[in-house]
């Protein structure tokens, strides 16, 4: 039920708001790609210098914010997106669905999921790299038709 509700909340927002989604697609990319190369890295030098902190609570918030807040916030910055019909909302499927997938594991961390819901997640980790190859020429289309105002 939680994933359902993320994706759907994801999806009305990303079809509702109409924003530039591109940037916020390869910025969600390249938090991926940072916090696979460093988040535990910079999780133990945060875990050094404050003892305190779980190491593992930092890696999830690590993890959120590079991949959801920080692409998300960007989304909510950007201008009206340049594509228009199937193709933006196309874009937003896309979106919203990567970002759910790699949500999904922090999401099961915190909540149980049903059985429908561990089912879908299983099938769309199956199609994962294909979702990102489809939303990094999505995205690459959104920024060349990029009109500012």
């Amino acid at each position: 039920m939680v994933l359902a509700v993320v994706l759907a909340a994801l999806l009305f927002c990303f079809v509702f708001f109409k924003r530039h989604i591109g940037i916020a697609f390869l910025a969600m990319v390249a938090g991926l790609a940072v916090y696979d190369h460093f988040g535990a890295l910079f999780a133990e030098t945060i875990h050094t210098w404050v003892p305190t902190v779980d190491v593992t609570l930092t890696q999830q918030i690590l993890y959120a914010l590079f991949v959801a807040v920080i692409p998300l916030l960007l989304y909510f910055r950007a201008g009206k997106s340049g594509l228009f019909g199937l193709l933006r909302i196309a874009e937003a499927v896309v979106f919203a669905a990567t970002l759910t997938v790699l949500l999904s594991d922090l999401l099961v961390y915190y909540f149980s999921f049903d059985t429908l819901a561990a089912e879908i997640t299983q099938w769309l980790d199956g199609a994962h790299g294909y979702m990102m190859v489809a939303g990094v020429i999505l995205a690459y289309v959104d920024i060349f038709f990029y009109r500012s105002v």
